[in-house]
Order: structure tokens, then C-alpha cells, then sequence
């Protein structure tokens, strides 16, 4: 097997730059690291590096407002709890000269390279993925939670999400690595288009696209056009147009009902059966929209946190007593 830090051209980065290579069958990647350089990764993540490199835990990817001890606490309890707050990564920095490290995918996963920078110059809006996928990114790329409406529950299955989107200058990359099962899929919708997805297997996908649960034994037709509205709002769908109008009715009705529909969604998805439901999501929105998959899922998602084991618990039990749907 060929080193992995082995390279017939060898790169050499300025003060500040990055590099990521994925490596053969993107089991995992080779991040290079200029002089005085910074990655972002999960923790656990790093396999090999070389010396003059040095690993802070718990960092955080953005920026931080101002806040009191209470605005900690509470962001701490929503991460162990939820799965929410700020998001707390491994922050890897070179400590004057480039330097090499060999991360992982994790076990029989592989690694997927994005462009954030690119997307949105393709004008997609910023992209939403699942929690554990996240692999490592350059400093360019920045990173919050965000709760999951009832469209976004219905494919990832969990109270939060990772948000991420580029930062400063788009001329320059913004490197997202995600990781996925087997192998992960692309699906560029344009305006207007609609798929059908397996539950568990989408793991990324644009905030312009919006999705619902649909039972298998209804037909999606081949020749179905969605609506696009030609609206200011990225997500520039029904469900944008319902929210905006319940907006003007009051901010704490519209968050309870939007708790509601979430989770609604979420106990369907977790009493139905694999197959019973497909995930059907539509851009209805006048920019482009990006969906990842991967081929082979593993068991109920859930969420991180103390809620995301609670739900696979009673997913589990769901799946197995009278209770489940489609028996």
C-alpha cells in the first residue's frame, strides 16, 4: 500500500492555506496544513501526523456573542440534552511549518469532498447535514446547529442539525468533508424537480428544498412539475409561504405549531417501517438545490444527545410491538 503522505507533487502552501486529499477508495483523506495553518475535525478522527501540530479540544467553528454565565449553561445543556448549542470540535493547527495529517472516514465509511464557496456560487443556499457525517473542514467554513422544522425532520430524523455555509471571500475554497456509508451520492435538483428518497439515507441537503413523508403506495408521477416561487426567502417554498403567514399571527403560536408538525413527523418516521415511507423532496424554490445519500444506512439516526438516544430506544420499540405502522 502507498504511503499517504506520499505525493509526486508535493504541495506547498502558504502561511494560513490548507489542503484535503481524499485517499484511494476515500476510506479516508490527507489534510495538509501551511505554516501557521487550522482544520477543524471530529474528534477521534485522526489516525497519523506528523510532528509540530498540536490538537485543542472543544473548540468552536464560529463566532461566539457576548453572553453571561446563564447563556453558557443553557448552550451546554441544549449539546447534552438536545444535541443543539454551540458546536464543539477538534481544532488542529500547525505550529510554524506545513505539516501532514491522515484522517479516517470511520468504520466502513467513506469520505466525500465539498466546496461550500462553490455551491454558493452555483447560488445554492447554505447546506444542512447530519451530525455524525461531519469529517473535517478548513477554518473558511462555518458551522452552527440549527433546529430541524418538519421538512427537515422528515429526512434527518433528529431535534438538530448542522448548518454550514462559507465565510469572507467566496473566491477562495471553503472545504467541507463529510462522511457516508459505502457511497456517497450527489443529486443536484433545479427549480421545479422533485425525487424520492429511501428514510435513512439522505445525510446533506440545501435549505431550499422542502420535504415530507409519503406512504410507498402512493404514486409520485413521472411527469409532476413543482411550483417555484420567485420569492426573496431561500427556502422559497409552501412550507416558507405557511410560515411567513403564520408569523403575522404571533411568534409563540407559530413555534408551537411548528413543534408540533416536527414532531408528528418524527413519530411516524419512527413507527413506520423501512419502506413503508419514502422521503420526497422538492425544490420549489428559483436556485439550485443539492441532496447527498448514502447507499447503505446504518440503524435509526435519533439526534446526538441525551433526547437523540431516548428516540432510538423507543424506535427500537416501535419497530417491534403492534404499535408500528404498516404491519
Amino acid at each position: 500500500m502507498r504511503h499517504p503522505f506520499f505525493n509526486l507533487t508535493h504541495l506547498v502552501l502558504r502561511e494560513g492555506e490548507s489542503d484535503f486529499h481524499v485517499q484511494h477508495h476515500a476510506q479516508g483523506l490527507v489534510a495538509t496544513l501551511g505554516p501557521d495553518a487550522a482544520i477543524f475535525a471530529r474528534p477521534g478522527t485522526t489516525v497519523s501526523r506528523e510532528p509540530g501540530a498540536k490538537t485543542l479540544a472543544r473548540q468552536t467553528p464560529h463566532s461566539i456573542p457576548k453572553r453571561g454565565w446563564f447563556g453558557d449553561e443553557l448552550s451546554t445543556f441544549m449539546r447534552v440534552f438536545f444535541g443543539g448549542g454551540d458546536v464543539k470540535l477538534s481544532k488542529i493547527k500547525t505550529l510554524g511549518k506545513q505539516r501532514e495529517i491522515l484522517l479516517t472516514a470511520g468504520d466502513g465509511a467513506v469520505v466525500e469532498k465539498l466546496d461550500l464557496a462553490e455551491m454558493t456560487r452555483e447560488g445554492a443556499p447554505p447546506l444542512q447535514f447530519l451530525q455524525p457525517v461531519y469529517l473535517c473542514s478548513s477554518p473558511k467554513a462555518a458551522f452552527r446547529s440549527a433546529a430541524c422544522d418538519a421538512s427537515t425532520m422528515s429526512w434527518a430524523r433528529a431535534p438538530f442539525v448542522f448548518r454550514a455555509e462559507p465565510i469572507e471571500d467566496l473566491s477562495r475554497p471553503a472545504i467541507l468533508c463529510i462522511s457516508g456509508r459505502t457511497m456517497v451520492w450527489s443529486e443536484r435538483l433545479e427549480p421545479g424537480e422533485s425525487r424520492d428518497f429511501a428514510l435513512g439515507n439522505v445525510i446533506a441537503a440545501t435549505i431550499n428544498l422542502t420535504s415530507r413523508l409519503r406512504p410507498t403506495s402512493q404514486c409520485h408521477p413521472d411527469d409532476y412539475k413543482a411550483v417555484v416561487y420567485k420569492g426573496e426567502d431561500a427556502s422559497g417554498g409552501e412550507q416558507a409561504a405557511a410560515l411567513n403567514k403564520a408569523r403575522s399571527r404571533g411568534a409563540i403560536p407559530l413555534r408551537l405549531r411548528g413543534l408540533a408538525s416536527s414532531t408528528k413527523t418524527l413519530l411516524d418516521s419512527m413507527r413506520a417501517r423501512e419502506g413503508f415511507f419514502v422521503c420526497e423532496m422538492t425544490n420549489h424554490s428559483n436556485r439550485p438545490a443539492f441532496v447527498y445519500v448514502q447507499l447503505n444506512r446504518s440503524g435509526f439516526y435519533g439526534g446526538t444527545g441525551l433526547i437523540g438516544l431516548a428516540i432510538r430506544l423507543f424506535s427500537a420499540f416501535f419497530r417491534v410491538s403492534h404499535l408500528t405502522m404498516g404491519h
